[in-house]
């Protein structure tokens, strides 16, 4: 269960037709979940939420003074 995880998921769907043909026949976050598990990407339903909240602070602490 890792945000790492989502992301290794994500680039596979992204250069693989087949699994990407297999993402369009899911309908639900669920399904998506087995989807991963089932190739062996560790997902989690917080991973699927957090991500856009995590992208958000990634893009903010890119862009401030702090960095």
């Amino acid at each position: 269960m890792s945000r790492q995880g989502l992301k290794d998921f994500v680039h596979a769907v992204e250069h693989s037709a087949a699994l990407r043909r297999e993402l369009h026949q899911l309908d639900s976050m669920h399904a998506l979940l087995a989807m991963a598990h089932k190739f062996g990407f560790s997902v989690s339903e917080t991973d699927l939420k957090d991500d856009e909240t995590c992208a958000q602070v990634e893009t903010w602490f890119a862009s401030s003074w702090i960095s």
